[in-house]
């Protein structure tokens, strides 16, 4: 689909609504907001302003729009929020997100996510399903003020169902073809008037949707399980205290990568060698306390993180025997925070907080080269070399294997101060002023230990056999290493409200990004390290000392200044209402994911400066007593501002001047049309009919930095419909009614693209009840 398409599509959509409008303006209908046919609270810990009069770009999703949509994991509301995009790809593992141009494939997080006010520290942990929740709040452009490091994008927050918000018992099954099942149980109720009680689980597997043709098998067949409890306590009517515990488990086929053609622009199909697999168990834990009067909340909540991993990784994704990663992870993580804020009616609101974190990582990332990566990838090092030099000995590598081992410890802690003021009716009635400030620092250290031997033969002409070399002593790494990070983070907003329900508003905010360390570079580490030991004993004039470990892992944080302008108004009273954003960032020091000129995968690294621009809008109709529809799209335009790509071809560095260019895996467009349709049945022996459809087009996606690769403008379209009697639900629904073909994940291995694609058509039924 062209470009100037999603702006028609925009425009009609637009002019479509504005006629909705013109036939309301003279209907006095009672009927609830759009979004608002079911009792929504929103609150904050800490934010002296309401969700729905915030000074800033905030998306609420509603449980309503949660079924509708079948929205069962995180990546499920990309591109319902505008320019928020969740590409679905790889694993559990792997949950890139981006907002406005600002995301993160690889290491770290560039935004936030937290679960009924705990932060998850790491998005390998993001990934997993969406039991009962109460709402989905998204906040857009740096929040950092309030919610601190990497929340340079914005915050997802997710906020579960209370057993004091809802008694009873929910229970659905479901299936659909490619072998997908899915079964679902809770049940909340109140034990006595002050405890409430609410027990949740689930299974969740499918076949998969792509066939590995070496094997024959499926590449991405999936199984997960999980269970969440949640106790609530109002000990006093001042006090309260709720205590939550989750655990979910995951088991899958991973990474199902074909390889792409450039001058086709075709995809082969899937053919991998080894086993590509990840295997996840987490469990969360999570303690709010709170007091309040009519003068201040005061909370205070504590969590608990704990997961461990093991990906296999087949990185060169043919039926070759060329090398594997497996990586294993395993995090504890703790977290606490304290606010304090203001109840008062009075035109002065004000909140304070302290937090802190422990965050404990341990990485294997274990490289094996086998076979053909001998022959392939480690041998022609060294026949090269003595091509160069006639001179040298004919070197030989005696291995039939090669286990490369490295063992990361990343430990990191932080703690920060914040503070938020809002003074209401500044000088005149309607304006408002918001600020704040918050301190926070970080400390990071890494402890890296790797021992390997590479076995080498030496031989004085091609035609005599090489002999073993005895003597060659392993390899042996062992570096330790710290960074820490200060850094003021403040944010100003002026908002004013031209009636009740209009207000426009203007802020200017800092983002910031922690920096890190790329654990997934062992293998390459040690490559380097053993080749510059061989060569020093038999080519030394050639041998090149590696950089230091400490200089080549690390990478800097990354910075922003936001720049935002906005517009929110409810148009018609409980009939129409509109949203309208435009935002410029400047960035410095921008986080972007390399290819390591091995092959060995990816990581990060700093790319001089970048801006990214756009604008966001969102209409919300209530048609008709049944009927409402919704509009939500986002363009970004987000380049490099100073930056040189880098890229080794046959020993050989080219260089290419990004400045200008898109950067990769950033959409230019977001769209999502949906239609809703809820009929009660008063003269059938059903009871209510539903129906909805939803538009959903991302594009275009640039893959590399030289922009030499993209996937343009594609939609896709989900259905869902279904009828209810008493107590009982059925539904039927489909995920890519058009089966639409696009490319979902870009990377890069040996110097050789692959992509995997979108899920193709897919559709099923469940049968729920609720009593």
């Amino acid at each position: 689909m062209k470009e100037y398409s999603v702006w028609t599509m925009l425009l009609a959509g637009m002019l479509c609504l504005q006629t909705v409008k013109a036939n309301f303006e003279n209907n006095n209908d009672t009927i609830k907001t759009y979004y608002v046919d079911e009792v929504v609270i929103t609150s904050s810990t800490k934010e002296t302003n309401g969700l729905r009069t915030l000074p800033g770009s905030a998306s609420l999703i509603t449980p309503q729009a949660i079924n509708e949509r079948r929205i069962d994991a995180l990546k499920d509301i990309s591109s319902l929020v505008p320019n928020l995009y969740i590409p679905d790809y790889g694993a559990k593992l792997t949950s890139a997100i981006y907002i406005r141009g600002i995301g993160a494939r690889s290491s770290g997080q560039s935004v936030g996510l937290y679960v009924d006010n705990v932060p998850y520290l790491d998005k390998s942990t993001f990934d997993f399903e969406l039991m009962d929740v109460q709402r989905i709040e998204v906040l857009r452009g740096p929040q950092g003020t309030l919610y601190g490091r990497n929340a340079m994008g914005g915050i997802v927050n997710i906020y579960t169902l209370s057993p004091f918000e809802y008694q009873g018992t929910k229970l659905s099954v479901g299936g659909g073809n490619y072998g997908q099942f899915k079964a679902k149980a809770s049940h909340y109720r109140k034990l006595g008037n002050n405890v409430g009680l609410s027990l949740s689980t689930y299974y969740d597997r499918a076949d998969g949707f792509f066939m590995n043709e070496y094997t024959g098998k499926k590449a991405d067949n999936s199984a997960s399980a999980g269970a969440r409890l949640k106790l609530d306590w109002r000990i006093t009517p001042k006090f309260l205290a709720a205590y939550t515990v989750s655990f979910d488990y995951t088991d899958q086929g991973a990474y199902p990568y074909g390889l792409y053609d450039k001058e086709t622009k075709k995809i082969a199909p899937v053919e991998i060698g080894d086993s590509s697999t990840y295997n996840r168990k987490m469990l969360t834990n999570s303690l709010l306390l709170e007091y309040r009067n009519h003068n201040i909340a005061l909370t205070s909540t504590t969590g608990y993180q704990y997961f461990k991993d093991d990906m296999k990784f087949d990185q060169d994704f043919s039926p070759k025997k060329i090398f594997t990663l497996n990586q294993l992870q395993d995090q504890k993580a703790f977290s606490e925070e304290i606010a304090i804020r203001s109840l008062t009616k009075r035109n002065y609101q004000w909140s304070f907080g302290l937090y802190g974190f422990y965050n404990d990582l341990h990485t294997e990332g274990p490289v094996t080269f086998k076979e053909d990566g001998i022959k392939e990838v480690l041998q022609p090092v060294f026949d090269n070399l003595k091509v160069t030099n006639p001179k040298m000995p004919y070197l030989k590598v005696m291995d039939d294997q090669l286990y490369i081992p490295g063992s990361f410890d990343t430990p990191s802690y932080g703690t920060a101060l914040f503070h938020q003021s809002t003074y209401n009716n500044l000088f005149t009635k309607g304006l408002s002023l918001t600020a704040g400030l918050r301190l926070d620092y970080e400390k990071q250290r890494m402890d890296y230990n790797s021992t390997a031997i590479m076995h080498m033969g030496i031989s004085f002409s091609e035609w005599v056999p090489p002999i073993l070399i005895p003597g060659i002593k392993p390899t042996v790494m062992d570096v330790s290493t710290s960074q820490d990070f200060w850094q003021l983070l403040p944010k100003v907003s002026l908002k004013y409200e031209c009636t009740p329900r209009t207000f426009t508003y203007l802020s200017v905010a800092k983002g910031y990004k922690t920096g890190g360390y790329n654990v997934q570079m062992s293998a390459d580490l040690m490559q380097s390290q053993m080749q510059y030991n061989m060569m020093s004993q038999f080519v030394p004039q050639m041998a090149v000392k590696p950089e230091p470990v400490e200089k080549v892992v690390a990478y800097k944080p990354e910075h922003s200044w936001n720049y935002e302008l906005g517009m929110r108004s409810e148009l018609i009273d409980q009939r129409l209402t509109t949203e309208l954003t435009f935002f410029y960032m400047d960035v410095r020091d921008m986080q972007i994911t390399k290819f390591v000129e091995s092959g060995n995968g990816r990581v990060l690294a700093n790319a001089g400066k970048a801006r990214s621009f756009g604008a966001e809008a969102t209409l919300r109709a209530r048609i008709s007593k049944e009927l409402t529809a919704d509009i939500n799209y986002g363009y970004t335009n987000s380049v490099f501002r100073d930056y040189v790509y880098e890229k080794k071809v046959n020993g050989v560095i080219n260089r290419t001047d990004c400045d200008g260019n898109s950067i990769p895996y950033i959409p230019h467009h977001t769209l999502n049309v949906g239609i809703q349709y809820n009929k009660l049945l008063t003269q059938s022996w059903l009871d209510q009919f539903t129906t909805s459809a939803q538009f959903s087009g991302v594009g275009n996606i640039y893959w590399t930095e030289p922009n030499d690769i993209q996937q343009p403008f594609y939609g896709t379209v989900n259905a869902k419909a279904g009828v209810r009697k008493g107590k009982v639900r059925f539904d039927l629904w489909c995920c890519n009614l058009t089966n639409a073909q696009y490319a979902t994940f870009y990377f890069e291995s040996l110097g050789k693209p692959y992509i995997q694609k979108g899920k193709p058509f897919h559709f099923g039924a469940e049968v729920s009840i609720s009593f």
